[in-house]
């Protein structure tokens, strides 16, 4: 009886071992990624609590895995401040972070008061990256116009979202700019 108990208890595990070693059909899981259209965003920056975003785009993704939402096609974004829009942005396409800070390869701002234009631009791997905690913008590359200022490009720039404080270059990079100066007598 014992040997037939061995036997049994043998062959019993002998199946959990070869139902254990065979390979295992994985249930399909579904894409974690959220598609939304029509979007109308509004962003509320932790850590710039006085700041108010609003985005407008035909579709956005957000991938809960990583807390992070992609709007496409940024035609109406805009920061304002006490009731005030400060800028305006647009781009093809903008990613939100956990810690709500923006990034994408293109966009544009545009600085209401001082009625400037800032294109700015990836290089390389470095994205344009919109700092919400220290209120910059870091751009690989900007070209910035304004009707008084004419063009200026500028690589690697940190310049704060009011445009007071600027700082630009490093080693390897390039720089210059186009002023327009009106002359005594003559008028435009």
């Amino acid at each position: 009886m014992v040997r037939w108990a061995a036997l049994a208890f043998a062959v019993v595990v002998a199946g959990l071992v070869v139902l254990a070693l065979s390979p295992q059909a994985q249930p399909t899981i579904p894409s974690a990624l959220i598609q939304l259209s029509s979007v109308d965003l509004t962003l509320f920056p932790q850590s710039d609590p006085d700041a108010v975003w609003y985005f407008s785009a035909p579709t956005a993704s957000y991938a809960p895995d990583r807390q992070e939402t992609t709007l496409d096609e940024v035609s109406d974004g805009r920061r304002v401040l006490a009731g005030e829009t400060d800028f305006t942005l647009t781009a093809e396409s903008v990613t939100i972070d956990r810690a709500d800070n923006l990034r994408g390869d293109h966009m544009h701002a545009h600085l209401i008061a001082d009625d400037l234009d800032l294109d700015m631009s990836s290089k390389g791997s470095r994205t344009v990256f919109i700092d919400q905690r220290a209120g910059r913008f870091e751009v690989p590359r900007a070209v910035m116009t304004g009707k008084d200022l004419g063009e200026s490009v500028f690589e690697d720039m940190r310049i704060s979202f009011d445009f007071t404080e600027f700082e630009a270059g490093g080693p390897g990079t390039v720089g210059y700019a186009q002023f327009i100066v009106d002359s005594p007598g003559r008028h435009q």
